[in-house]
């Protein structure tokens, strides 16, 4: 039994770089074929991870046992402005992410079945800019500004053959998630401290539980027609914070010591998911692709609970009446609507060139947008190759987010230190895989 606490924060080491997802921040398909085609999925006799992280009922395509073993690198290039910063740059370190599943048909049953270990949500934003004046004047200066969440789902799934043009499947997920701020925090919610700004590092894990279940038709002999749901993640994740509020206690003219720790416990909530898709082998040599997706971001970022506990400054005890503070960091992301295509072209026996497009709304609004949260990408380019060899395939697939900009009039963050402010971010994807058929 795959024990989540050792095994996927494994995901967080190697997610060490600076990158920034978009439309694919939150994962609804996996594997270097699916980012080739533009992030489509289309079901085949060795695609594991297609199917467990998109579709299970794919999993019924399957013909005998399958390895998947792929690796996700990740390139970001960003730049930030505000009153006091001008095109501050984003740190650009790269990020690796590795995964893989298993899967085979269960005897001559019409059951299939697979596992598999899959990044779910990956999101780092890295930055190095002066922190701007906030209530008081206060200000930290030159600073670190980086933020995490990384998630990966240890996933079993199961799919059934109705019959020979029709499949379902399904699968249970456990979810495991780290948080990582470093930064100058602002209060949003707690009464006392609502606007003030202390440096805080937090540092958060935690386990939530989903599943999915999804659907297959073969149409004809050339169209395969599918459509899957995944529910929403709750996870409570738990952990320690510390920092140092001396800048704010200096504006404010409050002479005591400034550092402190607590306990921290903070909420995370990923979206549930709808997908559809077909693919049409219009002819032996070509095959086209095309997706639409729904992600349910309004229902699930409407703001991060933040709970610390057991305070050690007496002073901010003091304050708030209290060794705990409870605040809450609006986010009131938008629902996003994705639309995908991806053609596919046999070259040889063993050679395939693949293509792909995609377009999605920004559901990060400019009211709550920070560099932190910087999830505004909306088109992807895409391009890859897959070569086999007796029962091995290696597979690549690269995308490419052309750079999006976006503008903060009037923030509705507290201390207006993000007013008149503007973000660019792009970024790069490189996936790298191979399978093996036993």
């Amino acid at each position: 039994m795959i024990r989540p606490r050792l095994v996927l924060p494994l995901f967080a080491l190697l997610l060490s770089g600076s990158s920034v997802r978009a439309q694919d921040f939150f994962t609804n398909t996996a594997g270097a074929r699916s980012t080739a085609l533009g992030g489509t999925y289309v079901a085949s006799s060795s695609d594991v991870l297609g199917a467990l992280s998109a579709n299970p009922a794919g999993l019924t395509f399957l013909r005998g046992r399958n390895l998947n073993v792929e690796a996700d690198a990740f390139f970001a290039r960003g730049s930030f402005s505000n009153s006091v910063n001008q095109d501050s740059p984003l740190r650009t370190s790269a990020g690796v992410i590795p995964y893989g599943a298993f899967g085979m048909p269960i005897g001559h049953s019409r059951f299939s079945f697979g596992v598999g270990l899959l990044p779910e949500l990956a999101s780092v934003g890295d930055w190095r800019y002066v922190d701007a004046p906030g209530v008081a004047g206060a200000s930290y200066g030159l600073q670190q500004q980086k933020s995490a969440i990384v998630n990966a789902r240890a996933v079993a799934g199961v799919g059934f053959a109705v019959s020979s043009r029709l499949s379902i499947g399904a699968t249970i997920g456990a979810n495991y998630n780290q948080n990582t701020l470093d930064a100058p925090y602002i209060f949003q919610e707690q009464p006392t401290l609502a606007g003030l700004k202390t440096l805080l590092s937090m540092h958060t894990d935690g386990v939530g539980w989903n599943a999915g279940v999804g659907v297959l038709a073969r149409a004809s002999n050339t169209v395969q027609v599918g459509a899957a749901w995944k529910s929403r993640t709750v996870i409570d994740s738990t952990g320690h914070a510390s920092g140092d509020v001396s800048a704010q206690f200096a504006a404010l003219g409050v002479n005591a010591p400034s550092t402190f720790t607590y306990d921290a416990a903070v909420q995370n909530v990923l979206p549930q998911s709808v997908l559809a898709n077909v693919a049409w082998q219009v002819t032996p040599r070509w095959m086209f692709a095309f997706q639409t997706d729904w992600t349910n971001w309004g229902n699930s970022f409407v703001n991060l609970p933040v709970t610390l506990t057991h305070g050690t400054n007496a002073t901010i005890n003091s304050l708030v009446g209290s060794d705990t503070l409870v605040d809450s960091v609006p986010l009131h992301w938008k629902d996003q609507y994705g639309f995908h295509v991806g053609a596919e072209r046999t070259l040889t026996e063993s050679t395939v060139l693949r293509f792909g497009y995609a377009h999605a709304n920004d559901p990060v609004p400019s009211s709550t947008l920070t560099p932190l949260t910087a999830a505004i990408m909306s088109n992807q380019l895409s391009t890859g190759f897959a070569y086999q060899h007796n029962r091995s395939r290696w597979e690549i697939g690269y995308s490419f987010h052309p750079t999006a900009e976006q503008h903060v009039g009037q923030s509705s963050l507290l201390s207006g230190e993000y007013d008149n402010s503007s973000v660019n971010v792009g970024t790069q994807s490189l996936t790298v895989g191979y399978s093996f058929k036993f």
